[in-house]
């Protein structure tokens, strides 16, 4: 085997553990994340994924940085189809609701994940960084509606971003705890983005 297959096969096996990874999170909590339980669902052995994440905390903050990329990389994809920075906002926001992967594993994975952070001071940075990341990116889109019209001037981006985000927030709370459906909770999404927006 040469050594570009060697390193293939050594991504395929990481990406593998990873997803597994994510997926005992969602199913069993941060709190419930275990090698084994990773071993068990991505099929490989135990002492492999200590291989590749020497401790359990290596792995979740692996995990998280695994999804949040995950989640860009597909929100790109589908941010560069529209046309305006409104239009961006929206897609930006409702994704999470939707039931597709992997919006609706990105936002589970990070309900579980913002539930150790109480007890959890070395997670607790990275958590911080990919929020402001997020948060950035949203006040950025509002700042280019703003240049390309779609978004009145009169509207200031940075306070409508962090509204934004905390009705975001409050919606996605709802829908971990089963207290709203997601048609609902993207119904009033949309109505809280056309009133921040002046689009409404």
């Amino acid at each position: 085997m040469s050594t570009s297959e060697t390193a293939a096969s050594s991504t395929e096996r990481s990406v593998r553990i990873l997803e597994a990874a994510c997926t005992v999170i969602v199913r069993d909590g941060a709190h419930g994340l275990r090698m084994a339980s990773v071993a068990r669902e991505a099929q490989v052995s135990k002492a492999l994924v200590h291989y590749y994440f020497a401790t359990r905390q290596a792995l979740l903050r692996s995990a998280l940085q695994f999804s949040e990329e995950r989640w860009n990389a597909a929100l790109d994809e589908q941010l560069a189809l529209l046309p305006t920075a409104a239009a961006k906002v929206e897609r930006m926001l409702v994704a999470g609701i939707e039931p597709d992967l992997p919006f609706r594993e990105q936002r589970a994975l990070g309900n579980e994940i913002w539930s150790t952070l109480r007890t959890d001071d070395e997670l607790r940075p990275l958590v911080e960084r990919s929020y402001k990341a997020w948060l950035g990116r949203l006040v950025g889109l509002i700042d280019d509606g703003r240049a390309d019209g779609s978004v009145p001037a009169s509207v200031d981006a940075e306070p409508a971003g962090w509204r934004l985000a905390a009705v975001a927030d409050g919606l996605d709370s709802l829908l971990y705890l089963g207290l709203a459906d997601r048609e609902q909770a993207a119904r009033l999404m949309r109505g809280a983005i056309a009133l921040e927006l002046g689009t409404a």
